[in-house]
């Protein structure tokens, strides 16, 4: 058992990132406090005192004195892996650090997830899923177009990347395939069902995804997400 507790919205795609991650790596965490964003308890007094920054996920690491606290669901899963999970470089979520191409192609895509992806994954899930379904918001309906026209960019470059791998960063599963995971989930489910029609590679990596069992015991067809 460690000493961390988490406190997210696990109903949220930042958050699903580290229960992905938590999975992956079979840690149990001492606590998960949950956090409803849409009631905005992110932004209580007494969570604003842990992390000012008014957000979630963060984690506190009481395995240190002063305990640990991090920010940045990318920041912690990258932290979870570095310090609990395996030290075998063909079992970690982290590419071999003795393998300079492998960090480097894992830092390249690490890069697109973030520029690329979810710059523009991000905002239309939230536009046309929780925008409309959470906070009684009406859907820009010609902000969704460019941003879909953006996608479509990202998601044709992903596929050509997967032609000769099987995951983001090669060919085992890392921490980054765990970024593109919840967005992903949310996209292909209720948003853009067809994203990934005529993206063979691509719908092959998301075949192996979720067949996982971290896929499986966070977004199951009996869970509402």
């Amino acid at each position: 058992m460690s000493q961390i507790t988490l406190f997210a919205d696990s109903r949220v795609p930042c958050p699903q990132r580290l229960l992905l991650t938590v999975h992956e790596l079979g840690l149990q965490i001492k606590d998960i406090r949950e956090v409803d964003i849409s009631k905005f308890e992110h932004k209580r007094p007494e969570i604003l005192e842990l992390n000012p920054f008014g957000a979630v996920p963060f984690i506190r690491d009481e395995t240190y004195d002063p305990p640990l606290m991090l920010t940045e669901s990318r920041a912690i899963a990258r932290y979870l892996a570095q310090a609990y999970g395996s030290s075998d470089a063909s079992a970690s979520l982290l590419p071999d650090p003795t393998n300079v191409v492998a960090v480097a192609k894992f830092e390249e895509v690490v890069s697109i997830e973030l520029t690329s992806f979810d710059s523009c994954a991000n905002q239309l899930v939230f536009e046309e899923l929780f925008k409309p379904s959470w906070f009684n918001g009406e859907t820009d309906v010609e902000k969704c177009k460019l941003l879909r026209e953006s996608l479509v960019r990202v998601v044709d470059l992903l596929d050509k990347r997967l032609t000769d791998q099987q995951f983001m960063a090669g060919d085992k599963l890392t921490v980054v395939d765990l970024f593109f995971v919840p967005y992903m989930h949310h996209l292909v489910r209720t948003v853009y069902p067809t994203l990934l029609d005529s993206r063979p590679h691509l719908s092959a990596w998301w075949e192996r995804i979720t067949s996982r069992e971290s896929y499986k015991h966070l977004f199951g067809d009996s869970k509402e997400n």
